[in-house]
C-alpha cells in the first residue's frame, strides 16, 4: 500500500507516520509512506493510482485539506482519505468527500489502528480491476463491475450497470488485460462478455441479465457454446472463486 501524509507539522507527521509504522509491524504488512509539509507540493505532484491511502491535515498555512481531498476526487475516485485534525469544524464536508475516517487530534494509536484495518478491508474490495486512460485521466474499473467490453471506431468500450468507459486503444492491446479472469468469454471478434453476467443463451445470442443481446461467433458458436457451459458446470461444482 502507497501512503502520503500531508501535514504542516512536523511533530504530528512523526508521530502519524510512527504509528503507521508500529500498525505495519504488528499486522505483517508493508506501505510505502511519502511525507509532504506542505499542500501545494503534494497537489503538485499527485496523479491517479499514485497512492492508495492519503493522511490529510485540514488546517494548513498553504492551503485548505478540504481542497486538496476536493481535486484527489477529480483525478482518482479510488484514493482512499483520513482526515486528521484539531476540530469537528469540516466532518460533514470531509464525509461527503468519501473520507474513510476524520481522526480528531490527539488520536491514538487504538484509533490509528481501527481506521486502518478499515483501509485495509477496502482496499480487498478493489484489488481486482483494471485502469484505462478515459480523456486525460485514468479511471480503475472493478472486474466485478464488467458485463461486457467491444470496440467501436478506435475506442475501447467497456460496459458496466452504471456507464461506458471509453478509452482509445486496440482491442489486442487492451484484451490481455482481461484474458487471466475465467469468467470473459471471447463472443465475437472485438468483444469480451462476463459469463457472471449471462442470463440465457439461444441459438445466436447471449441474453445479458441487463436485457442485452450479445451476438455468438457463427464460425465458433460450438466451441463458444462448450465454454460457456465449463464455465457453469466449475461454477455450480464449487470451482476455484473468481
Amino acid at each position: 500500500m502507497n501512503v502520503a501524509i500531508v501535514d504542516d507539522s512536523l511533530v504530528d507527521r512523526q508521530y502519524l507516520q510512527k504509528n503507521i509504522e508500529r500498525y505495519c509491524f504488528e499486522h505483517k504488512i508493508h506501505m510505502q509512506i511519502n511525507t509532504y509539509d506542505n499542500g501545494p507540493g503534494f497537489s503538485d505532484s499527485f496523479t491517479a493510482g499514485i497512492y492508495d491511502l492519503v493522511f490529510l491535515d485540514i488546517f494548513m498555512d498553504e492551503t485548505n485539506g478540504i481542497h486538496i481531498a476536493e481535486k484527489i476526487r477529480q483525478i482518482d475516485d479510488r484514493c482512499l482519505i483520513i482526515f486528521t485534525t484539531s476540530s469537528q469544524e469540516h466532518a460533514v464536508k470531509a464525509f461527503r468527500l468519501h473520507a474513510i475516517d476524520y481522526l480528531l487530534k490527539p488520536f491514538t494509536y487504538e484509533q490509528l489502528e481501527e481506521s486502518l484495518s478499515r483501509c485495509q478491508k477496502e482496499l480487498k474490495r478493489f484489488s481486482h480491476y483494471i485502469e484505462l486512460k478515459e480523456g486525460r485521466h485514468y479511471t480503475r474499473i472493478l472486474i466485478s463491475d464488467i458485463i461486457y467490453t467491444d470496440y467501436y471506431n478506435h475506442y475501447i468500450q467497456v460496459h458496466t450497470a452504471r456507464n461506458v468507459i471509453r478509452s482509445y486503444m486496440s482491442f489486442q492491446d487492451f484484451a490481455p488485460m482481461l484474458d487471466k479472469y475465467p469468467q470473459f468469454l471471447w463472443c465475437y471478434r472485438n468483444c469480451m462478455v462476463n459469463m457472471d453476467y449471462i442470463k440465457s443463451m439461444d441459438s445466436k445470442d447471449f441474453i445479458l441479465t441487463t436485457e442485452e443481446r450479445i451476438p455468438i461467433s457463427r464460425a465458433r458458436k460450438n466451441e463458444i457454446r462448450q465454454s460457456y457451459a465449463n464455465y457453469l458446470f466449475e461454477y455450480v461444482t464449487g470451482g476455484e472463486s473468481r
